[in-house]
């Protein structure tokens, strides 16, 4: 398949679909760059931050690894524990510490994509580490991830970490998909809880 083909899967797929195309054009290297920096100009902003991982991850995909082999470590540590599953709340301290917001990119678009095949804990780190954050960069993540998911635990989680991170502009947003009329029911609860609480945070401000 050509790089246009392999993009494509990875706009359009979640689960091991998406993590096949993504490795084909990271391995592609330095020579698909100029066409990765083309696709930035798209209006769809999940799409420019899927963009923005590839090219980190060619480009200098250190702290990326670096952060997917301390999932590995702390999951290889809980398995023999009485836990079993790394606690969440203890990965986003790590994260935070550790990377600051420099894996937000990655774990944004790995929330999207990978949730069906992420073990809970995963998902849930993601989700709390993004709330952690204080920047409305991650707001649409978080939107779209809304979209993903009729898991109640992780909804709650979500409208809880975007009411954390949005503001006016994230509220105007949320306040214009309620209007989309092929959403589904759990997804227009979801987003309506966000923008109250939105709305509510910042009527303390």
């Amino acid at each position: 398949m050509s790089v246009q083909e392999y993009y494509q899967i990875v706009i359009n797929s979640t689960g091991q679909a998406y993590l096949d195309a993504e490795q084909e054009l990271i391995a592609q290297g330095e020579s698909i760059v100029p066409f990765l920096q083309e696709q930035r100009n798209t209006a769809d902003p999940i799409a420019r931050l899927i963009t923005q991982v590839i090219l980190q991850w060619i480009i200098n995909g250190e702290t990326f690894q670096a952060c997917l082999d301390y999932f590995k470590r702390a999951e290889a540590r809980a398995a023999g524990s009485i836990l079993r599953a790394p606690p969440p709340e203890g990965v986003v301290n790590y994260l935070i510490k550790n990377f600051g917001d420099s894996v937000a990119p990655l774990l944004s678009v790995y929330l999207i994509k990978l949730n069906q095949i992420w073990p809970d804990w995963k998902t849930l780190s993601a989700i709390l580490y993004l709330g952690k954050l204080d920047s409305k960069d991650w707001a649409d993540p978080l939107i779209q991830f809304l979209f993903t998911t009729n898991n109640e635990h992780y909804l709650n989680l979500a409208v809880q970490s975007l009411a954390e991170v949005g503001d006016v502009s994230v509220l105007n947003k949320i306040n214009s998909l309620l209007n989309l009329p092929e959403l589904t029911e759990t997804t227009r609860i979801a987003l309506q809880q966000a923008a109250d609480r939105i709305r509510g945070r910042l009527g303390r401000i």
